[in-house]
């Protein structure tokens, strides 16, 4: 074989490898082109067999990987019929078309939602025959995967713990203060700081009274006269006593003690100052006189408590008020003790509720007889109770017990009278402190089986057919809830069951087949509608072409429309502007070319129109879509009574998700459906339900 060209070695052809590492020595070039072995007979004794394995290896991957290419483009392409075919079948299957935003939108073609504008999605036909009803059956597959788990609905005998906050604080009837009896200058206090105990008789001040050295004065003129009398007798001695009685009485009511009387009785010598003396036992928390303080008669020198009673001030949340009784038992503890606790009864709860905390404010008397308690300290308290078959507390402590309407504290067997203020007794019954539910145990379920919306309260309650487990969505009627449980008034019976877990995924399936679930009730019949529709159809016509009334009531018209626009473009300005021009034009309309009934009725409508329309000052955009379905239910019956002029038509469109998906409609002059109840937010959200002509007529919308 000949070496093409002037190429001197094959190597020069296929640089593939650097000279340094690929080049040999003419004699291992020989030696192994001579032996043979490694590469082809035929190929040239001087080229480089390296280079030549590395170009083919290239070549074969690049063929591997364009026949691994060519096979995968195959096996995704598939076969095209077969997928336009399931397509189709799809479509043919679908019996109705629905939003995947709001599944509660159903068509009967293909189309738009009319609240998102997105594409409509075909609904097979299993799943649209039971989109209005309230039930869903569930595989045993799709149970496991959902976590289902149900409980019996009994009645149970529900106990409630009821915890509650407050404080240690001292008792208002134990409360005690000493003020001055006469005017003076207080010379000397025994009492000079708060905190310290005092008994019954202790010194507490010595106050200086140029008036009591008169007043002693008094008294021992009047004592010589009674004396002096003595001998007399008959009215002189009367006359004397008297004097002499109402002279000490003018020191007793000036606070002198007993004994200081009868020293001035038999030492004869008057004093300027007055000692001022404990009248109970306690501490002396607040400390107004100082001395050297000239006070007059009532000025507060001291504030004397006794600790041995206190009360107890428990915060109740108002939702707890209804299980609170007067004479249930209370334990609380404190952190001043740690795993202690004490016991006493509730002996009055305020009839207000604090509006700032919400709570209500429940009393304890306490006995302390240790002193271990003190005012101010924080407690947490805890009441049990049992509910009865209505919701309401059983076993209350004070039936069939008297208490004192002035102090509830006071609680005897029988009739008496109070210890305090003698008062006369009388049963709990007649002051509503003994009200005892029924027993029997309360109609309760679990509460993670109630699902709240605001306004409902909703269980999935679980049924049996000839399938297998349905679930169905029902709404109850709660009671109060108790701990974990909910008191049911209505809408479940005993021995049905309910979900207790899972029910939140249960709802979900149920809102994405848009059956009535949590967030979507079923459907009732729009009432007041139906109410409207019969008063429209009983209007007897009365409406004249051409006549002199529709100059008036065209402007009356054309501020409506104007509204309705303004609410649909959320302009609140222009909404409160023409509301105002559609209340005064609606009011200085006159039925010009009327008479008798129809004129009387005319002017009625009108009116109507006017005091339908609200006060616009400072009102919000949703106020006067509030509004909306009065007037426009006004402005329609004027229509259909009456008709209107000109050649436009006036749409009667309806939105049945407005006012809270009650529904509402309202009046425009084409077409083209702005929604005055949403705005921007849905604003092609409605359909026509037809046409009012110029003679009042309704004919459907083509």
């Amino acid at each position: 074989m000949q070496r093409p060209g002037n190429m001197k070695n094959p190597c020069e052809a296929f640089p593939l490898r650097k000279a340094g590492r690929s080049t040999m020595s003419n004699e291992k070039r020989s030696t192994h082109a001579g032996s043979g072995q490694g590469r082809p007979a035929s190929w040239p004794a001087d080229m480089a067999f390296y280079a030549w394995r590395s170009r083919f290896a290239q070549a074969l991957l690049i063929a591997i990987v364009l026949a691994a290419v060519f096979v995968l483009a195959r096996i995704t392409a598939g076969p095209k019929d077969s997928g336009e075919a399931t397509a189709g079948q799809a479509t043919a299957a679908a019996t109705s078309w629905t939003c995947s935003m709001h599944p509660q939108i159903k068509l009967p073609k293909f189309g738009q939602c009319p609240i998102c504008f997105m594409d409509l999605i075909p609904v097979g036909a299993g799943d649209d025959g039971a989109s209005g009803t309230a039930r869903m059956p569930l595989s045993e597959r799709a149970r496991v995967l959902a976590r289902v788990e149900t409980t019996e609905v009994r009645h149970r005998e529900i106990e409630h713990e009821i915890q509650l906050v407050g404080k240690v604080a001292i008792d208002e009837t134990q409360l005690t203060y000493i003020s001055s009896y006469i005017p003076g200058r207080i010379d000397r206090l025994f009492v000079d700081y708060t905190g310290i105990l005092v008994r019954k008789g202790d010194h507490l001040a010595e106050i200086y009274s140029p008036e009591l050295l008169v007043a002693q004065r008094e008294f021992l003129l009047a004592l010589d006269s009674v004396e002096r009398s003595t001998s007399m007798g008959g009215a002189a001695l009367a006359n004397a006593q008297s004097v002499l009685d109402a002279a000490k009485r003018k020191l007793e009511l000036w606070g002198i003690p007993k004994d200081e009387i009868e020293r001035l009785s038999r030492d004869r010598r008057p004093s300027d100052h007055m000692r001022l003396d404990a009248p109970m036992e306690g501490w002396v928390v607040e400390r107004q006189g100082y001395q050297g303080m000239y006070v007059e008669t009532g000025t507060r020198l001291f504030t004397v408590v006794d600790l041995h009673r206190l009360w107890v001030m428990l915060d109740a949340y108002e939702l707890d008020v209804q299980f609170l009784r007067p004479g249930q038992p209370v334990r609380f503890e404190t952190e001043s003790y740690p795993g202690r606790t004490f016991d006493g009864r509730i002996s009055y709860i305020d009839p207000l509720l604090n509006e700032s905390t919400r709570t209500v404010k429940v009393r304890v008397n306490l006995e302390n007889p240790n002193l271990e308690l003190r005012p101010g300290m924080f407690v947490r308290g805890h009441v049990h109770v049992k509910l009865g078959a209505d919701g309401r507390v059983v076993g209350n402590e004070l039936a069939g017990k008297w208490i004192c309407p002035m102090h509830p504290e006071i609680v005897k067997e029988g009739p008496a009278q109070c210890d305090k203020c003698g008062m006369d007794l009388v049963t709990a019954d007649s002051l509503g402190f003994a009200a005892v539910g029924a027993g029997g145990g309360a109609l309760a379920v679990p509460g993670t089986a109630v699902l709240l919306t605001g306004r409902r309260a909703v269980v999935y309650a679980e049924t049996q057919d000839e399938q297998g487990p349905v679930y169905e969505c029902r709404v109850v009627e709660l009671g109060p809830r108790a701990g974990d449980w909910y008191v049911i008034q209505s809408g479940l019976r005993e021995g049905e069951r309910v979900v207790t877990r899972g029910a939140i995924q249960i709802d979900s399936a149920m809102q994405i087949q848009a059956h009535p679930s949590m967030m979507q009730p079923p459907a009732e019949p729009p009432v007041s509608k139906a109410g409207a529709d019969d008063a429209l159809r009983s209007i007897v016509m009365r409406a004249v072409k051409g006549a002199a009334y529709h100059t008036r009531s065209g402007p009356v018209l054309a501020a409506y429309m104007e509204f309705t626009a303004a609410l649909a473009a959320d302009d609140i300005e222009k909404a409160r502007a023409a509301a105002d021009r559609l209340k005064q034009r609606a009011a200085d309309a006159a039925p010009d070319g009327l008479s008798g009934d129809d004129a009387a009725h005319w002017t009625q409508l009108m009116r109507r129109i006017a005091d339908a329309v609200p006060d616009t000052r400072d009102a919000a955009i949703d106020a006067l879509r509030l509004r909306l379905p009065e007037i426009t239910r006004a402005v329609e019956t004027y229509l259909r009574t009456f008709g209107h002029a000109g050649d436009t038509k006036v749409y009667r469109t309806w939105c049945p998700m407005a006012l809270d998906n009650k529904g509402a409609g309202w009046l425009q002059a084409d077409p083209g459906i702005r929604n005055a109840y949403f705005g921007s937010k849905m604003l092609r959200c409605g359909e026509i339900k037809g046409v009012i002509g110029a003679d009042g007529k309704e004919s459907a919308h083509e």
